[in-house]
């Protein structure tokens, strides 16, 4: 499997050289049907949102699972987003003091769940730029490749704990997420060490404490791979064949990309309409096709989120099985039998991500640049797009 990130600003541009130069707020109507939670913002810098909650929880002596969050956000940035919090009185969590985390705007809500924002606003700050970019061609639309993020900024090793996780490699799958050295991080040494020599009970020893997950896992791994990964959140082992799923997504648009712009819906495709937080999605066929054409970007063609239940036609089907097979794998291997809680069925990606709100100024060889992004869309993408890099193709 080919490693997705050979790219982390390696030309002339400069992004995120300060997490205050890539600013993101999120955009989330707070519910209050049950308003059985708190519901706070939480502003971050230079935090991780899954270990950010894992902190708190720590702090205020309750579950990971009491929490819930519509979506992760970049870490080397400062972000606002909506964070709720089950069984936990308001003056505890107003008295949490973690340094560079802020909340605010406490209020009783509904629980948040993964999905429910809209979008984020993003203000983001690009230095040492030789010009505008494709400003031009970025505010009509961009391939709505998953971005860094999705499989680890620091080390891009996500995507292929989850490949080994659904291969039944869980011992493999362990070692990698624990352990797999990569060059210039943090840990390099200590992940070498254990890495090469596997030994769980020793790394007890000297595997640094800031690992928490790491550690979490080896505490575990006398009872097996798969007591170990059953030590870390739902959230997080979810993620492995999240990345997964979203370098093969990423394949297919890239190969979809080479034949057919993303924003032009072909016979056989299936597309999304979304309105008030309702979507459906519809075959096209010859009788349709000019007018769903017509009404892009209202509509949108998607590409699937391979899983056991994913069916396609035409183009997409064929593009889609090329890539498996490249990957030796099969629809089927998404039924997770030694994993049940990390099966998935498969769902649809939009393949055009359409930007809103765009403004830019330029002042001399820095860029600032404001838009919004509805929920799934990734701003570095966006950024790699409009300098003319892409690492997927």
């Amino acid at each position: 499997m080919n490693d997705p990130m050979d790219f982390e600003c390696q030309e002339r541009i400069r992004i995120k050289e300060r997490p205050e130069d890539f600013i993101v707020e999120e955009i989330l109507e707070v519910s209050h049907v049950k308003n059985d939670n708190l519901v706070f913002t939480l502003k971050k810098t230079n935090w991780d949102t899954l270990m950010a909650i894992k902190v708190m929880a720590r702090k205020l002596g309750v579950s990971q699972k009491r929490f819930g969050f519509a979506g992760l956000k970049d870490r080397r940035a400062v972000t606002s987003q909506k964070i709720s919090v089950y069984g936990v009185a308001e003056e505890r969590v107003a008295a949490l003091r973690i340094p560079r985390l802020e909340i605010s705007e406490i209020e009783r809500g509904d629980r948040i769940r993964v999905g429910d924002l809209s979008g984020n606003r993003f203000r983001i700050t690009v230095k040492n730029v030789g010009g505008e970019g494709r400003i031009d061609w970025v505010k009509k639309g961009f391939p709505n490749y998953f971005g860094i993020q999705r499989f680890g900024e620091v080390r891009p090793i996500t995507h292929l704990v989850g490949k080994l996780m659904l291969e039944k490699k869980l011992e493999e799958a362990a070692a990698t997420f624990i352990a797999m050295p990569v060059e210039g991080e943090k840990y390099f040494h200590a992940r070498k060490r254990l890495y090469e020599d596997r030994n769980y009970a020793l790394a007890k020893q000297y595997y640094p404490k800031s690992l928490r997950y790491e550690r979490a896992m080896i505490e575990n791994m006398e009872g097996g791979a798969l007591s170990a990964f059953k030590a870390l959140p739902k959230r997080l082992n979810t993620l492995f064949i999240h990345a997964l799923q979203a370098l093969l997504f990423n394949r297919i648009l890239a190969r979809r990309c080479e034949e057919v712009p993303p924003y032009v819906a072909e016979l056989d495709d299936v597309v999304v309409s979304r309105h008030l937080g309702h979507e459906a999605y519809m075959n096209v066929q010859s009788y349709n096709v000019d007018r769903i054409n017509s009404m892009i970007p209202e509509v949108l063609p998607v590409a699937p989120i391979v899983g056991y239940k994913t069916r396609l036609h035409g183009r997409m089907k064929k593009i889609t099985e090329e890539v498996l097979e490249e990957e030796g794998l099969k629809y089927e291997d998404f039924s997770m039998p030694h994993f049940p809680s990390l099966s998935s069925r498969g769902t649809w990606r939009e393949m055009l991500g359409v930007v809103r709100d765009f403004s830019h100024e330029l002042n001399e060889k820095t860029l600032t640049l404001s838009f919004f992004l509805p929920k799934g869309c990734y701003a570095t993408t966006m950024l790699d797009y409009l300098f003319d890099r892409n690492p997927f193709m």
